[in-house]
């Protein structure tokens, strides 16, 4: 229990002048796929898969092989917050049976709004922690269903959410620090990526965040890619949410070669121990450095502990640019 309560609050614990610096610069820890550790095959395949990958998984042999190749997570929402997670990766779909929203990959996972209660209520007990909701696929879902979504995060967050940046002139990102919240009733980032909402209320657009994605499954590949992103500086000196995925992809014809396998087992858990390696390596956060990191299986090789002693390396408060 204490490996996963070590962190619950561990925004509230960082140096004080490290809390003056802008959240874009801060080493965060985040999930990838955040909302796959209940995923259920009784609720059947879902609709983030080809039309030919559903008819694969209607019989129970070849649904057991999607449960064991798209889970990325072990704990669920609610012990991520308590393990240290500040970043959350929503992939989301209305159920077509149900019409429940409900977190997906390759299968149906649990509820969005029992799950978004569950960091309400987290944040209630540790007011100094701030979470970033990053809401990035969507599938069956038109435009009412995503208004009705954004209603349950506005309903749920109320004043919580942070107003997008440059929504007003004290809320600019480069302003937006853990100090500067701590003053406001301000704890949730919401950013909603479907180009079709504008300007909905609390909400921030898809262009705050960047997000640059390997999608290979050669671990190699995969750390080149990241060197060639921090020692190249490709992030761009702005002031925009970057994420850093440590994250291999499997590919179809390697989940036909391994179907017993799992990918926890056989790609995985090596994918977030080299990922802490690399961040080991001398990386440190900063306006073209380390920002979000996302893995899978946020509980294994110390990921958690790496990436918040990251913020023990920044060394000054960048300056706007």
């Amino acid at each position: 229990m204490e490996s996963i309560t070590k962190y619950s609050r561990w925004m509230s614990h960082l140096p004080q002048w490290v809390t003056n610096v802008p959240i874009s610069c801060l080493a965060i820890p985040g999930s990838h796929n955040s909302g796959t550790s209940d995923l259920d095959p009784a609720l059947g395949t879902a609709m983030d898969l080809t039309p030919s990958e559903q008819r694969l998984g209607n019989s129970c042999c070849d649904q057991r092989v999607i449960h064991r190749w798209t889970k990325t997570q072990n704990l669920s929402i609610s012990e991520q917050l308590h393990a240290g997670v500040r970043y959350f990766d929503f992939r989301v779909a209305v159920h077509p049976d149900t019409m429940e929203f409900r977190f997906v990959h390759g299968l149906y996972g649990g509820l969005v709004p029992l799950a978004l209660r569950d960091i309400n209520t987290f944040l209630n007990q540790n007011p100094y922690e701030v979470v970033v909701l990053d809401f990035n696929h969507f599938y069956n879902m038109n435009q009412t269903a995503h208004h009705m979504l954004l209603a349950e995060v506005r309903n749920i967050f109320g004043h919580k959410s942070v107003p997008p940046p440059f929504s007003t002139p004290n809320y600019k990102m480069w302003g937006t620090s853990l100090r500067a919240l701590w003053q406001t009733p301000y704890r949730v980032i919401t950013i909603y990526q479907d180009d079709n909402i504008v300007q909905y209320p609390g909400i921030w657009a898809a262009s705050t965040i960047k997000s640059p994605w390997a999608n290979t499954g050669d671990l190699a590949a995969l750390i080149r890619f990241l060197e060639a992103n921090y020692s190249n500086k490709l992030r761009y000196k702005n002031d925009c949410l970057y994420a850093w995925q440590g994250i291999l992809t499997p590919s179809h014809k390697h989940i036909a070669l391994n179907l017993g396998l799992s990918l926890e087992e056989n790609m995985a858990s090596k994918a977030t121990r080299e990922f802490v390696k690399w961040l080991k390596s001398g990386k440190v956060p900063g306006p073209q450095g380390i920002n979000i990191c996302i893995a899978d299986f946020i509980e294994k090789h110390d990921f958690i502990q790496t990436v918040v002693g990251l913020n023990q390396t920044i060394t000054e408060i960048p300056t706007t640019f």
